[in-house]
């Protein structure tokens, strides 16, 4: 089973997937789905024409049922068929500006208990690798302010330090690539052009695409964490899946839990799936270190063996030589 669908059955579960493009978690044949985005089939054609990830893909952009239009909300734009079992929104929450916004926003479109299932790029693998994490302060200020837009410091940061086409994700694994005093190589000036770039964005209304959110595992856990004893998330976690060797995405899955009123009883709840997920990665790093520990004993072993069975035949020889002399003084 994929991360991502880690807590749901597709087959059996009625679901809405934010920003497939051509690449949707969930296939209309796998079970009741429906997509949703911020630009019609047609359109996101002509958008990503000259991208080079598109490449050769663009007939398999999906066709979108529901399109969000300017100043609109995704509860708005799918009124009419919530509420849905599951959200799926793969590499979408880095791109906005008011996570939390968006989050309570999706509330209105799952039922409870339904689940929010996130895929969440590793900054440590991809081009994000030397901006600054996302802290809880960050949230909090995007949140009051209800924003729509990147900030000007998202937007900086993402244009100055963003490595696009850069980041080799199994070496950064490896060990062999160390990008920490690389710069972006398209443009003569990063800093320049990021500030050019939030001048043109003072000037217009028009959405600026850039990751406003950079993330580890590590980093969504805390922030999670206290965003829970805030009050400032009605979901728990229901599965979480750390980024895999080689690869450059973590998985989050969040449950909505009932609509009570019993603050208190929702925060132990969130804290009991934290504990759960917390106690799992311990679990699985221990299990690592386990299986390399063996690994290292199993190699010192044979090692050793080798050691000895030389030892045993250089000594045998040298015994036998001094016997012939009549020196039986041995070590042993």
């Amino acid at each position: 089973m994929r991360p991502e669908l880690a807590a749901l059955d597709v087959t059996q579960m009625r679901g809405l997937e934010i920003g497939p493009l051509a690449t949707p978690r969930v296939h209309k044949a796998d079970g009741s789905v429906l997509y949703v985005d911020h630009a019609s089939t047609e359109e996101l054609k002509r958008k990503y024409a000259g991208d080079r990830g598109m490449r050769g893909r663009l007939d398999q952009i999906v066709d979108v049922d529901y399109v969000i239009g300017e100043g609109q909300t995704i509860s708005e734009v799918v009124a009419l068929e919530a509420p849905f079992d599951y959200v799926i929104a793969s590499h979408v929450i880095e791109h906005i500006p008011d996570p939390l916004g968006w989050m309570a926003d999706l509330e209105h479109v799952l039922r409870s208990g339904g689940i929010l299932s996130l895929v969440i790029p590793d900054k440590r693998y991809c081009f994000d690798i030397n901006r600054s994490l996302t802290e809880i302060s960050d949230l909090v200020d995007a949140s009051l302010r209800h924003l729509r837009q990147p900030t000007y410091r998202q937007a900086y940061d993402f244009y100055s330090k963003a490595l696009i086409d850069m980041v080799d994700t199994a070496a950064v694994w490896a060990g062999t690539a160390d990008y920490t005093l690389v710069h972006r190589q398209d443009c003569d000036d990063p800093d320049a052009f990021a500030l050019d770039a939030c001048r043109r964005m003072q000037q217009s209304d028009t959405f600026v695409d850039v990751h406003c959110q950079v993330f580890t595992p590590d980093s969504f856990l805390a922030i999670f964490e206290k965003l829970m004893h805030l009050g400032l998330v009605d979901f728990e976690i229901a599965e979480f899946f750390p980024t895999q060797v080689d690869t450059l995405e973590f998985h989050v899955s969040l449950r909505l839990l009932g609509s009570s009123g019993d603050r208190r009883a929702m925060l132990q709840s969130q804290r009991e799936s934290l504990a759960r997920v917390r106690a799992k990665l311990r679990a699985n790093d221990s299990s690592s270190a386990s299986s390399e520990r063996k690994l290292v004993t199993m190699r010192v072993s044979q090692l050793e063996e080798r050691l000895l069975l030389f030892k045993r035949h250089a000594i045998g020889r040298l015994r036998a030589t001094l016997n012939r002399s009549g020196d039986a003084t041995v070590p042993r």
